[in-house]
């Protein structure tokens, strides 16, 4: 006899990613087993991993000292003990870690076309902003030649907003802590609140999804935090030099898992920049848009065959299904803007009150015996049957929506043994779960235990070849089995797993404390950056005629902007010129005169001269300028001067 499929044409594969993930990750699960597979755990490894950079960070921070001054010692001192240092580690791996599993979580839901909810993937790019935000605050508060870049980085971003000033970049480069130091101390809250935000971003995330797995199964987690504490103990972290030891921070390095942004400043413009953050976040936010999932449409519910069992609304992986009371009777009510129409329902439902337009009708009514009858997942590749074997096909959307009664009375009926083919990981969540919980009498409606389960078998996507199916066809009834054999990778081998995951967690070591160069040591760096208030050209007129309502003083009303300019000493080439205007509406605010170049010149003069009122001017001639740290002109009581170098302060560092 020949192989007959009588598959309902309406169902099919609407997306072979997870047909292609799920043989990927098959390898995996050799080493893991199915339900320990880090592949179909990602969102909860990312929760795991954010967990523990959580604990980790908050036992650091016993031993931080908040002052900018001391930040840097305080660190080295954690490095310098065992322990401490141990937990440093892991709680810089765990985070790296973090911003790696996100993006595979991302990558698998697009990949996958794994998203329905809009909230839970705008919630996931924003928990990712956030995520890396959190890295960066984090990063500054060593408070080292790195964290000093990246203040000085933000503010060169920031400076492109009319709102922010470019000198802050200066005050960054020259270790200004009476300007800095307020953002370390937004740095430290940032990092501690936006900690506190990520939950609910997480709790937001997961709000409409029925039953989440927040974390991981228990093992993997055993598992994933053995292999990090491996690799802790194998990479120590080491921070840069100190914030204070150089003006010009040319020796960093650079975590490419928080710091790929702010690569582009080196190759694109601070307009370009913000053109790059705000495209690729829009490009982010629409892309559930461009990429929609096209669900099947919602089932129907008969109301009036509704016995109010609860199963369909416990089973649903969406909460799209609600016992609420309807006509004066408590009944199943849908939600059909909720519903995917994965069918898991009908699966739960003994009274077939529930229905859908793509479902195949069963025959279940008294026939010839065939050899077999065969459901598989509307996500399960064509399957080939053995020749001569004489098979009915039933093509669900999903193994979860097989009712096991009518199973059983399919083996009463007209088939000698039942097969089912499904996924691995459900693409609906819980489908197999619920499926193989049915067949082993663990959730009701169950398989019933008078039949012999040995006629009964589940094959997962990676374990299923017509050779398994025709062994199954000729196995002859010896035993009468208890339970139903469940054809998938059960068994772990825990060594290596933590092996497997310890060298995967290290594949990404040398992406954190790679060298990135922003300022080369051979250049010839001259700053100029300093506040300054110019001369009043318009005062306030006094308008009250009652004396006591008359300032003491003149009220000023404008100040006169001003030009700086900066020519070489020697051949009076004029290098660098631009205005400045006061701030404020009324231009009456001191102003914040920045200027970073690097010049070919031995000897450069600056000059600044105001335009208006009393057009003073402040110049500083015959200014050295030499490769290496950078020359710094400031004012200082009102005159030009050349800062002193930070390096030349009487302030030792061991430097490792």
């Amino acid at each position: 006899m020949t192989a007959h499929n009588d598959i309902s044409q309406s169902i099919k594969v609407k997306n072979k990613g997870h047909q292609v993930f799920q043989k990927l990750a098959g390898w995996l699960g050799r080493i893991f087993s199915t339900e320990l597979n880090p592949l179909y755990n990602l969102g909860g490894l990312t929760v795991l991993m954010f967990t523990i950079a959580c604990i980790s960070g908050i036992y650091i921070f016993i031993f931080y000292n908040i002052n900018p001054r001391q930040a840097w010692e305080s660190v080295e001192a954690i490095s310098g003990n065992f322990f401490n240092g141990w937990m440093r580690n892991i709680h810089r791996y765990s985070s790296d870690l973090l911003v790696v599993f996100i993006l595979l979580h991302l990558a698998h839901t697009l990949f996958t076309s794994k998203f329905k909810r809009l909230i839970s993937w705008i919630s996931g790019v924003i928990s990712f902003l956030v995520v890396v935000t959190i890295g960066v605050t984090g990063f500054i508060l060593v408070w080292d030649q790195k964290a000093k870049l990246t203040g000085y980085l933000t503010a060169k971003l920031f400076s492109g907003l009319p709102i922010f000033d470019p000198s802050i970049m200066g005050a960054f480069l020259l270790n200004d802590l009476n300007v800095v130091g307020g953002f370390f101390k937004v740095a430290l809250f940032g990092h501690i609140a936006l900690s506190l935000v990520t939950v609910i971003i997480i709790w937001i995330h997961v709000l409409r999804i029925s039953k989440p797995k927040i974390f991981p199964p228990k093992k993997l987690i055993l598992y994933a935090s053995i292999a990090l504490g491996i690799i802790a103990i194998i990479f120590p972290v080491k921070s840069d030099p100190p914030a204070q030891i150089t003006n010009l921070p040319a020796e960093t390095t650079f975590d490419w898992f928080y710091y790929f942004g702010y690569y582009l400043m080196k190759v694109f413009s601070v307009w370009q920049n913000w053109a790059i953050l705000i495209g690729s976040g829009l490009l982010l936010s629409i892309l559930p848009f461009l990429l929609r999932r096209k669900d099947r449409p919602p089932v129907h519910i008969d109301l009036d065959k509704c016995n109010a069992c609860n199963l369909c609304a416990y089973d649903c992986p969406y909460d799209a299904i609600d016992m609420l009371i309807h006509n004066g009777e408590r009944k199943a009510i849908l939600s059909p803007d909720k519903c995917v129409g994965c069918t898991i329902c009908i699966g739960s439902c003994a009274e077939h009150a529930i229905t859908h337009p793509e479902f195949p009708i069963y025959n279940i009514q008294p026939a010839p015996a065939r050899d077999m009858t065969v459901f598989s997942c509307s996500f399960f590749p064509e399957a080939k049957f053995p020749h001569g074997l004489n098979v009915k096909q039933y093509k669900v959307p999903c193994l979860g929506s097989v009712m096991a009664k009518d199973v059983q009375k399919m083996l009463d009926n007209n088939t000698d043994k039942v097969a089912l083919l499904g996924c691995e990981d459900c693409y609906y969540r819980y489908g197999k779960t619920w499926a193989v919980n049915k067949l082993l009498h663990k959730r009701a409606p169950a398989f019933s235990r008078r039949y012999d389960a040995a006629r009964l078998r589940l094959f997962t996507l990676n374990q299923y070849t017509p050779e398994r199916l025709r062994e199954f066809a000729d196995e002859k009834e010896t035993v009468k089995e208890k339970e139903t054999q469940i054809v998938d990778y059960h068994k772990s081998k825990p060594v290596l797993s933590v092996l497997v995951l310890a060298a995967f967690f290290a594949l990404f070591i040398p992406f954190t404390s790679t060298k990135v160069r922003f300022f080369n040591p051979e250049d010839k760096t001259l700053v100029v950056n300093f506040k300054y208030i110019s001369s009043p050209t318009e005062f306030e007129q006094h308008t009250s005629t009652m004396t006591h309502m008359r300032s003491v003083a003149p009220v000023v009303k404008k100040r006169s902007p001003v030009v700086l300019r900066i020519y070489a000493s020697e051949s009076g080439k004029l290098l660098f010129e631009k205005s400045y205007t006061p701030r404020g509406l009324r231009h009456d605010i001191a102003m914040f005169i920045f200027s970073q170049m690097n010049v070919e010149e031995d000897k450069v003069d600056v000059i600044l001269q105001e335009t208006e009122g009393e057009k003073k001017t402040l110049s500083l001639k015959d200014i050295p300028v030499v490769k290496g740290d950078g020359t710094f002109v400031i004012l200082n009581e009102g005159r030009l001067e050349v800062a002193k170098e930070a390096a030349t302060e009487e302030v030792s560092y061991d430097v490792r």
